[in-house]
């Protein structure tokens, strides 16, 4: 019989406030602790989580392999595991390496100095006026594709974060999954409409050479254009939020180094995903707890990455940290494959809170969304001062 050793529910409002007492909580355990809510393994350590990342031996991303059923359009890079998922990752990767061209970096700071000024003046949400703006833009930008920042759309991609939380939410499961059918159909009609020299386009071309079929390509990218949608905008609202509270952050010469060192600190301290869950398919014994085939294993990365084993001080947000081997991207063979990609854009809105000339300042209190599995702000009430 498994005990429940510490109460933890992603969706009660003090978890939402703030998870990380009670992640510290199941943490000092020393072994991961069964969660009778979720009815399933709750691993908090960061050499814990790195462990159940990489070993897809023993964890699957892929349900299949524990004799369950998947969908055809939940089949993507993200549910697949090795030999399976290579093929499609590399093509994938070679995608986006391709889409940051060498003006890219300039073309988004600009946008994002443009679009901050325009907000300047009376109070303004920062989130519903800025953040998920410019997740929408910047993916429509990179990817050539039509306008992500629509009410359709947008719809679609509210149902879709709030069906990531579907194992806590049942009714949200079937309003998610009619809109992966809706953002499916509508990212099939672009790509067909596209030419080949097109960055989407060339993926599924190259991937079809590959051997590939054409549907898994395209969940594949369903899956990176969702990101507009849910880790994307949350890690903005993270900076944006950092930024507001303390405008001296990275006081001094700030290069490009200083820039990637803040973005993967903002990253470690509040990861945009809290956790993603892999299925046990053979007996394993994970740091002393005995974990079943069938049974379920949630890797909380946000915990594992404010592990004190790890990182020295690790409640505190030190921008200069370094080396910085967080795991908010995943780890291993399912490793974010839009991480590369999202990191050009939080550095870049790094580098314009940074130099002094544009100021935030908070005006009320700011919210969360009630998810559990992407930690993203509600609110985030402020006004902005451009310098004179």
């Amino acid at each position: 019989m498994k005990e429940l050793l510490v109460h933890y529910d992603p969706l009660a409002p003090e978890t939402i406030h703030d998870p990380y007492p009670t992640y510290k909580a199941m943490r000092e355990l020393g072994a991961p602790c069964w969660n009778e809510i979720m009815k399933c393994w709750v691993v908090t350590s960061y050499d814990g989580c790195k462990r159940v990342l990489s070993d897809y031996e023993n964890f699957a991303a892929d349900w299949r392999r524990g004799g369950e059923s998947m969908p055809e359009n939940a089949l993507s890079v993200h549910s697949l595991d090795p030999p399976d998922s290579t093929v499609i990752y590399r093509e994938l990767a070679a995608t986006l390496r391709q889409v940051i061209a060498p003006d890219l970096s300039h073309r988004l700071r600009q946008a994002i100095s443009d679009r901050l000024r325009t907000l300047a003046g009376p109070p303004v949400d920062l989130v519903s006026d800025f953040t998920e703006p410019l997740a929408c833009w910047f993916l429509s930008e990179v990817l050539e594709v039509p306008s992500l920042d629509t009410p359709e759309i947008r719809s679609m991609g509210g149902a879709i974060h709030r069906a990531m939380d579907a194992g806590l939410v049942p009714e949200a499961f079937q309003p998610g999954r009619d809109a992966h059918r809706k953002l499916a159909a509508l990212i099939e009609a672009w790509v067909a409409s596209m030419t080949p020299q097109q960055p989407l386009r060339t993926l599924v071309d190259r991937a079809a050479v590959e051997g590939l079929e054409g549907a898994m390509t395209l969940n594949s990218v369903r899956t990176l254009i969702a990101n507009a949608f849910t880790s994307l905008p949350a890690s903005l609202g993270t900076i944006v939020h950092g930024f507001a509270r303390d405008p001296g952050l990275l006081a001094g010469t700030v290069n490009e180094k200083r820039l990637d060192m803040a973005v993967h600190e903002f990253l470690r301290h509040e990861s945009p995903s809290q956790g993603t869950t892999r299925l046990c398919v053979a007996d394993t014994v994970l740091s002393g707890a005995k974990i079943r085939r069938g049974e379920d294993v949630l890797v909380l990365v946000s915990a594992g990455n404010r592990d004190p084993a790890k990182f020295d001080d690790p409640d505190q947000l030190r921008p200069e940290r370094w080396p910085n081997q967080h795991i908010a991207f995943g780890h291993g063979p399912h490793s974010c494959s839009a991480a590369m990609l999202s990191r050009v854009l939080l550095r870049e809105l790094v580098a314009v809170l940074a130099d002094g000339s544009i100021s935030i300042r908070l005006t009320g209190p700011v919210t969360y969304k009630p998810a559990a599995t992407i930690r993203m702000r509600a609110t985030l009430p402020a006004v902005v001062t451009p310098a004179s």
